[in-house]
Order: C-alpha cells, then sequence, then structure tokens
C-alpha cells in the first residue's frame, strides 16, 4: 500500500519515521528543517496544480500534514482568509480527483474545532471553532467532503513525543522540560487547571496504521488518548520528572484559548480495536530521555 505525505513537519516527519517499514511511503512539501530525516523526499508545492499534475497518484493514501494555518495566526479578514485557503484545498483536490487518489487523510483539530467542553466531546457533537485556526480546520474539512474524494477526516488531540526541533515552540510537554532545564521562564497563557486530550506520537501511529490497513473511509474519528491532564499536573510531572521548579510567566493570549477539552474515542477504538497504551508519567519519561540526550545531562 502505498502513503504520500503531504509536509514536512513534526507531525508528518515523525509519523513518516513510523510507518515507513509498513507502507510504500513518499513525502512531498517544501523544504523544511525535518527534510534531512526523511529518504524519500520529494520537493514541491503541493498547492501549485500544475506541478501537482506530474505527480504520479495513482491508488495513493494521500496524507495531510501541511500547516497553512498556525494555532495562534489571527486576520483582519477572516472570511478572505478562508476563503484563499479553501480555493487552495479545491485546487488540491481536484487534481487528486482526476489523478486517482485513492483516499485523502486529514487531520483536523479535536482539541480545537469544539470548543471548550467539561464533557467528552464526541464527533456528532455541534462544532464550536473560537479561533482562526479551528474554523480554518472546519473549513477544509467542509470542502474535503464536498470534494467527491474518498475520505478520511482525524480530529486529533494534543500529539507529543518523537523526535522534535528544540527551537520550535510547539507541544508544551518538550516546551516545559527544556525551560526547566535551562532554567528559563515557562509563559503560561491558560489557567493552570486547564484540561486536555494528550497522546503519545506512537499511539497516534498505531491508530492512523490500522485505519490505513482497514481501508476505512468517509467518516470522521476522533483520535486522542480520551483522558484529561490538566496543565497543573503537566508542571508537577515536569518537576518531579527533572528535579526542577519551573519559573511560571503569566501571559496573555492574542487568541481565545480553550479552557477544557477531552475527546470521546469510543467510535476510534471500537473500529480499530486499539487503545492508547502510553501513559502521561511514561510518555513524559520518553521525552524527559530525549531532551536531555539533547542538552548534554547525563
Amino acid at each position: 500500500m502505498r502513503a504520500v505525505f503531504l509536509g514536512c513537519g513534526y507531525l508528518g516527519s515523525n509519523l513518516y519515521q513510523l510507518l515507513k517499514d509498513s507502507f510504500d511511503t513518499e513525502m512531498w512539501g517544501i523544504d523544511s528543517p525535518y527534510v534531512s530525516r526523511i529518504d524519500s523526499f520529494r520537493l514541491i508545492n503541493v498547492f501549485d496544480p500544475d506541478a501537482m499534475k506530474d505527480m504520479d497518484v495513482r491508488d495513493a493514501l494521500v496524507i495531510d500534514t501541511v500547516a497553512l494555518v498556525a494555532n495562534s495566526d489571527r486576520s483582519e479578514n477572516e472570511a478572505e482568509a478562508l476563503d484563499v485557503l479553501a480555493e487552495k484545498y479545491r485546487a488540491l483536490f481536484s487534481v487528486l480527483k482526476q489523478g486517482g487518489c485513492r483516499r485523502f487523510v486529514f487531520f483536523s483539530s479535536g482539541g480545537t474545532v469544539y470548543g471548550s467542553h467539561a464533557r467528552p466531546r464526541r464527533e456528532s457533537d455541534p462544532l464550536e471553532p473560537q479561533t482562526l485556526y479551528a474554523r480554518s480546520k472546519v473549513r477544509i474539512e467542509e470542502e474535503l467532503k464536498a470534494s467527491g474524494l474518498d475520505y478520511l477526516i482525524l480530529r486529533l488531540s494534543n500529539p507529543y513525543g518523537g523526535y522534535q526541533l528544540p527551537n520550535k515552540r510547539q507541544g508544551v510537554i518538550p516546551i516545559v522540560l527544556r525551560k526547566a532545564y535551562l532554567d528559563e521562564s515557562f509563559q503560561l497563557m491558560v489557567n493552570p487547571d486547564s484540561i486536555r486530550d494528550y497522546i503519545y506520537i506512537s499511539d497516534f501511529a498505531a491508530q492512523l496504521k490500522k485505519l490505513l490497513e482497514m481501508d476505512v473511509s468517509n467518516t470522521t474519528l476522533n483520535v486522542g488518548s480520551g483522558k484529561g491532564t490538566s496543565l497543573q499536573t503537566v508542571i508537577d510531572l515536569c518537576e518531579k520528572i527533572t528535579g526542577k521548579t519551573l519559573r511560571i510567566e503569566h501571559m496573555l493570549s492574542q487568541v481565545p484559548m480553550v479552557q477544557d477539552i477531552v475527546l470521546d474515542v469510543s467510535k476510534l477504538e471500537g473500529i480499530t480495536g486499539i487503545h492508547s497504551s502510553i501513559s502521561m508519567e511514561k510518555g513524559m519519561r520518553m521525552e524527559d530521555e530525549r531532551i536531555r540526550r539533547e542538552l548534554g545531562i547525563r
């Protein structure tokens, strides 16, 4: 089975590494610091229809890990920004459909599209996107469903773990661990009681592998651990694991922040029969080992 990843950032590069032994795997995208870790990379702007027409997508599983909108992005004209984004994806979908793409797998944001709720969110629950990033995910979901392509939409929680560039401000878990060791302040932009659903990258890869092997299509699934962890718990575990006291700097976010979100993953687990196996403490200890190696700490 052939799998083509679009984009080469943290998520795409790690999934590529974790799945390359199971699929005939390629990665297409623009240059990035992660490209050096990919042994089958094609430099191409995947949103250029003329360039993409020359690419072989016949019977390929095309997996989108491109990030055109960041979680912190804002726009003075959101409607226009979303229309431009939608047009880019419509053109991509058209080329893929004409080329015989087997399925388009889109990673939406389970951590933002539902808004903030104390109860775990199911796929059938109303969407309440509060930011440009969240609304961009919802818009692409809609465009994909209307495209006529065979699709799989995965509303992903908060993945962490695996290889990650140390200078990227992505992922609270590696950030707090590095800040603790470097004695740098951690900028806290939400209430420490704020709850998130975290999933270790290899647990996510196992779910994705199973879904691709089972040919699951034309559906939307939440992907996460199904367990909520407060930011305070993450901070406490960081201090326990590192033996350091984390310095906190309270900041105001420039975009609305979700207070509480946990995903109901019963639909996913009912299909794959797979449950997340790596606990928060185990996952953070694995991250701690990686970061200590990077920093030269024994």
